[in-house]
């Protein structure tokens, strides 16, 4: 199908026919791009605290890789294993030669690969994160170029630890904290009810059969080259109608509005629920073609509904290391039942958007969930072996159901590394996988962030 096919072309050749006056008010933006090939989504999930790596490292090779071993922090994920490149050995390099380390470095170079820069006392980037850039490129047919949105409020409104998304001078892009204004932004206009929506969609789907029989008498009457062209409208046309078919599985309507029981956005208890609205309102906006950028970040100060009750970066990540038994052994596994429980939200938002179709498959398998973290090891705090996990089907523009080690023989690149401002030897930039990203979004970049890092990522085609 050719790519520059456009509402305008189509109107072109059929002016004078009777099919050109319901044409224009059936293709929408969203509709008009049915010609092309289902949309690539792109959703970028950030947790906090690091992880414990024997725990975290998958077991096993590049294809036959095991994460369902016990206290597996990626065993919720095993029914989406064939969906998974885990990326074992991926570093924020640009914070140890560039810049300042630690938790302040992480939530900055997650999406923007930049060096953290300190003004008036504030933590930014030096420049725009990728969802900006990936919306800017993809997102211009749909009603949102990009959802910002954060499942607690920690440390207070727009926070610096929260923020992970930044536009294209470095400020940072206002994330959403309530689900029901997430909501009102995405469904506040639109209205009717289920039956409503299916008589719409029949309505629309009767005028496309009348513009495909229309057409195909047209050819008739058309000499070969004219009818050529219209062989291709045809298929675009045909094109739209099994989009709008598809439209119709999914069930784009309205959803319920999120419930009052959770507007307490300060109370720890409904982190979980708020967490869940979100997620559901991203599939939702996705089967809507409503936005195709999506950042969120999920925190975790503590988790009383599983059992832990008391400060997880004070009381556990930091005291990982602690060397006397049984004391250690017994903080290790709560800080792997935090991270699982990070685990199981990425899972069941896989869960949703494997269950909406789209063509031959579903909306997860257009996507790519990029899932990061701010620290590597939980214990040392640093900000290599930075835990990465690239999931969905992606569009087919990367290889799943892998894990990759990046570094050989796993060599700590910290060993030999001098200080701030010094080369990180051996280390591996994350900034290649964002240049890898952006590409697959069709973005003509060579880098990403910080200018010193070049080229994209090997092994993820």
């Amino acid at each position: 199908m050719p790519r520059d096919l456009s509402r305008r072309s189509i109107l072109k050749l059929l002016s004078g026919t009777a099919m050109a006056a319901p044409f224009a008010h059936l293709l929408t933006s969203s509709v008009a791009e049915a010609a092309d090939a289902a949309p690539l989504r792109f959703i970028a999930l950030f947790t906090p605290h690091g992880v414990l790596p024997e725990y975290w490292t998958p077991k096993g090779g590049e294809t036959d890789f095991n994460i369902d071993f016990e206290n597996s922090v990626l065993q919720p994920l095993q029914r989406h294993r064939s969906k998974l490149l885990v990326l074992d050995g991926l570093d924020y390099r640009v914070l140890y030669e560039h810049g300042r380390t630690g938790h302040e470095g992480g939530p900055v170079t997650f999406l923007t690969g930049s060096e953290v820069v300190v003004d008036s006392g504030d933590e930014l980037p030096a420049g725009p994160s990728l969802d900006q850039v990936i919306g800017n490129a993809v997102g211009g047919s749909t009603q949102f170029r990009s959802l910002q949105l954060h499942a607690f409020e920690q440390f207070g409104a727009q926070h610096v630890y929260n923020s992970i998304s930044f536009t294209e001078n470095g400020s940072r892009v206002p994330f959403e904290l309530n689900p029901a204004n997430v909501y009102k932004r995405l469904f506040g206009s639109m209205g009717g009810s289920s039956a409503e929506a299916q008589a719409i969609l029949l309505k629309r789907k009767s005028l496309m059969d009348y513009l495909i029989k229309d057409a195909t008498r047209l050819k008739k009457r058309l000499a070969t080259a004219e009818g050529q062209k219209l062989d291709t409208h045809l298929e675009a046309l045909r094109d739209i109608e099994r989009r709008l078919t598809n439209v119709g599985a999914l069930g784009c309507v309205k959803p319920e509005e999120p419930s009052d029981a959770l507007s307490d956005l300060g109370n720890l208890d409904n982190m979980p629920g708020l967490t869940q609205l979100h997620m559901d309102l991203i599939a939702r906006a996705f089967a809507c073609d409503l936005t195709r950028v999506v950042t969120m970040t999920i925190p975790g100060p503590s988790m009383p509904w599983i059992d832990i009750p008391e400060d997880i970066h004070n009381d556990i990540a930091h005291r990982t290391d602690t060397q006397s038994q049984p004391e250690r052994t017994e903080i290790r596994l709560r800080m792997v039942r935090v991270q699982q429980w990070y685990s199981e939200q990425l899972a069941l938002l896989m869960d949703s958007l494997a269950a909406i179709p789209e063509g031959s498959g579903t909306v997860l398998d257009n996507t790519v969930i990029l899932w990061g973290n701010e620290l590597g090891d939980a214990a040392g705090h640093m900000n290599v072996s930075i835990p990465t996990v690239l999931a969905g089907g992606a569009g087919g523009k990367f290889r799943m159901g892998r894990y990759l080690a990046l570094r050989p023989n796993n060599r700590d690149p910290l060993g030999n590394w001098e200080g701030p401002g010094k080369p990180l030897a051996g280390a591996v930039e994350h900034n290649k996988l964002l240049t890898s990203i952006a590409q697959a979004f069709g973005v003509n970049v060579d880098r990403f962030g910080h200018e010193a890092y070049t080229g994209t990522l090997p092994g993820l085609t």
